[in-house]
């Protein structure tokens, strides 16, 4: 027979498990929102699924950024879906930062019909993306699509498979949302990509970064060779 004792031994340690593996996330949790990875007026890109098994995703601005939760500004255009985000609905959510795109499983606390739309970090959810990306120092031709409004032929700075960075006396919104062509040396045709530009106060002036929303993984595989075939060629020099 075990003994009672034991049994409120055993109750203590789980709960102290669980305690510490709560403290872990709000400390992975603490570190992006207060390090100002995760802050208000950036992008995040949800996505659910309909009652069709098809996906559908969508744009939110952050409106508010809490300790374990976001408010997002839900578009008016999806209104018509604002039915299948129930609460205690799952779904996924990428935000795009100036250090990457953050990935996170979530639930809806407050659906879209409610005053504010709220939804909640799923415990140790949190994940990186597109960390394992090397940026290397390329100079070439960029042109970028703006909606009603002339195309712009830039040079960028540097790349990685994940985005890059580009010189430019125009304006950009933050969160831009942009189309680009890039042209990579000794390529015959240039690589389609959709991204936004994010405003960051550490470059120099003039300099902007684009973060790659949805690019073809064919695409990207080439920038990922031509970034790779750079630094062999500069280890070789060394």
């Amino acid at each position: 027979m075990l003994d009672p004792f034991d049994c409120r031994l055993s109750n203590a340690f789980q709960n102290s498990l669980i305690s510490l593996n709560n403290l872990h996330f709000c400390l992975k949790l603490f570190t992006m929102l207060y390090m100002g990875e995760i802050r208000e007026q950036q992008k995040a890109k949800l996505s659910f699924k309909m009652p069709d098994n098809s996906e559908k995703e969508f744009d939110c601005q952050i409106k508010e950024v809490q300790n374990d939760r976001l408010l997002l500004e839900f578009p008016k255009e999806m209104l018509n879906y604002a039915q299948y985000l129930e609460e205690g609905s799952e779904m996924p959510v990428r935000i795009f930062t100036p250090t990457g795109v953050k990935m996170f499983d979530t639930i809806v606390l407050n659906s879209p019909l409610e005053s504010d739309f709220v939804i909640e970090y799923v415990e140790d959810a949190i994940k990186v993306q597109r960390r394992e990306y090397q940026r290397v120092n390329l100079e070439t031709k960029l042109i970028i699509e703006r909606p009603e409004k002339l195309n712009l032929v830039v040079k960028t700075i540097d790349m990685s498979g994940g985005g890059l960075r580009f010189y430019s006396e125009e304006t950009f919104e933050n969160n831009e949302s942009v189309e680009v062509l890039l042209y990579l040396p000794y390529e015959l045709h240039s690589v389609k990509a959709q991204g936004i530009i994010l405003n960051q106060a550490h470059l120099a002036q003039n300099e902007h970064v684009l973060l790659f929303t949805k690019i073809e993984e064919k695409a990207r595989d080439k920038i990922i060779q031509r970034c790779l075939k750079i630094q062999f060629d500069e280890y070789r020099i060394i």
